[in-house]
């Protein structure tokens, strides 16, 4: 009896212990802001931090909030990002249909579009094991690239 009590025990001591792992990796807190060279900030839109060197990328993302921060999260909102070498994407296009409903009436974005890409956007920031004040630093559209 008291051996029979002892298998039955083992396992969940053996579970407690461990845990259940999920699988995921730990984040840092990341937070910071977007701002074009004159020192004007982003103040809509969307960021996203890919880690390279990795066979599957993780991504973390976040919102630009209207004055102009953002806060990043990876498997939850704010979680952070895994620490490492990270591209970036600034995503900040009206969401609102694709503008062929309604032409014109769409605002063009004040974001150079190379931003929209990880092989174009050439932002690369490194995430440490601690938490992180970013500042990312992009360029106006041209005149004839504002769409």
């Amino acid at each position: 009896m008291m051996l029979r009590a002892v298998c039955l025990l083992l396992p969940l001591a053996v579970f407690s212990l461990t845990g259940c792992s999920s699988g995921e990796v730990t984040t840092y807190p990341v937070y910071g802001v977007v701002r074009f060279p004159d020192g004007k900030l982003l103040r809509e839109g969307t960021i996203e931090f890919e880690i390279s060197g990795v066979q599957n990328p993780v991504t973390a993302t976040g919102e630009i909030a209207p004055d102009g921060s953002f806060f990043l999260g990876t498997y939850q909102i704010d979680d952070g990002a895994v620490a490492g070498r990270h591209r970036v994407v600034v995503i900040a296009d009206s969401v609102i249909g694709t503008g062929v409903e309604r032409p014109g009436l769409l605002p063009k974005s004040i974001l150079h579009p190379k931003y929209r890409d990880f092989n174009t956007s050439d932002i690369v920031i490194d995430i440490q094991p601690a938490t992180n004040n970013v500042v990312i630093d992009v360029e106006y559209a041209q005149a004839d690239e504002a769409k």
